[in-house]
């Protein structure tokens, strides 16, 4: 056996994170080795020693794990393995046993407190000139207060994007593979329930990306969330789970569905929308709106995904769902503490 089919044969993908010190978190993700960021993005598949980074689009096995995380070349990451696990190579290298963590490597990403596109620029000034005509009122107080319109500006225009995607493809109905799976013993919804959630399907991703670039400017398909690096989110991620906010649809989540398949092995089941217009956090409740006529001391089951509130409610019950134990959503609680104070 040649020696780099012998480490991926011997070494497990569980085993290098602990050399490395990095945890799964209970999703089995970790936090990408390829930027800073506060959730994680890089999902492990012991099953096939590989991983896949949803953050960069990265994927690779045991070797390129360790490759990447200390930015080696292929030889000397195969030799410093090889020489750990007692393989021969035939060449060597340098090896050690005691790297540091790549901590200096590891460029910080933080997006600037007020990231703007053209559009929105001129917007923004105007609506600081007018705030401090009010003498009393601080630059920087302006610039929080213009930039929280502009933030209100894009959920309009989200809103709008997403109302007119789900028509565009409701009207040509269901993938009818789809369609099977969420009325079969997968999902068990009826009809009523898939219209009451407007459940649909992106049934040809082409046509869906010309219908967005005619009816949309490009800055509000950036600000959208539907694209990322020029990339429809939804390509292979077809079943369109909409969150329904006030009665409009506010935030999308797809589920992934592929040529009929919906066991994805280099994927993650579900995908959310790219929040660079800091609006589309997917740390939010679905079917929000059912606390609206909630009645005290009502009982409210909270599930854990989408469908299992879509079933409690079609058996009666009222719900509301997480979408995933790492996104529960600490704010929207907050928000609806406060307004229920008021309301009360």
């Amino acid at each position: 056996m040649d020696p780099i089919s012998e480490i991926k044969s011997r070494l497990s993908i569980l085993e290098l994170l602990s050399w490395l010190g990095l945890q799964l978190n209970n999703s089995g993700f970790i936090h990408s080795i390829y930027k800073e960021e506060k959730t994680p993005s890089l999902k492990i598949y012991p099953s096939t020693n590989t991983f896949h980074c949803f953050s960069t689009g990265k994927s690779g096995d045991v070797i390129t794990l360790y490759q990447d995380y200390y930015n080696l070349d292929t030889k000397t990451a195969i030799s410093e393995l090889a020489n750990r696990l007692n393989i021969s190579t035939g060449f060597k290298t340098n090896y050690t046993t005691d790297r540091p963590a790549p901590l200096e490597r590891i460029k910080k990403v933080i997006q600037p407190k007020y990231s703007l596109l053209k559009s929105e620029k001129e917007i923004f000034e105007e609506r600081i000139s007018i705030i401090t005509e009010d003498k009393s009122i601080q630059l920087e107080t302006a610039k929080e207060i213009a930039f929280h319109d502009i933030l209100q500006q894009r959920k309009e225009i989200q809103t709008k994007i997403f109302e007119s995607l789900y028509k565009f493809n409701i009207q040509k109905g269901i993938d009818e593979s789809i369609y099977k799976y969420l009325i079969g013993l997968q999902r068990g919804l009826s009809d009523e329930t898939i219209k009451k959630f407007k459940l649909f399907s992106i049934n040809n991703a082409k046509e869906n990306i010309e219908f967005l670039k005619d009816s949309f400017e490009r800055d509000e398909l950036v600000i959208s969330g539907l694209f990322k690096n020029k990339y429809f989110l939804f390509t292979k991620h077809r079943l369109i789970i909409p969150y329904i906010e006030s009665d409009r649809i506010a935030y999308l989540r797809g589920r992934f569905f592929y040529k009929g398949n919906f066991k994805p092995e280099n994927f993650g089941k579900y995908i959310g929308l790219n929040n660079w217009s800091q609006t589309l956090s997917p740390k939010r409740f679905f079917n929000i709106d059912v606390l609206n006529n909630l009645i005290p001391y009502a009982n409210l089951f909270i599930t854990e995904g989408e469908f299992d509130c879509t079933i409690a409610v079609q058996s009666g019950s009222n719900a509301i769902g997480v979408p995933g134990v790492t996104n529960f959503p600490k704010n929207q609680v907050r928000s609806e503490e406060r307004r229920v104070g008021k309301e009360c």
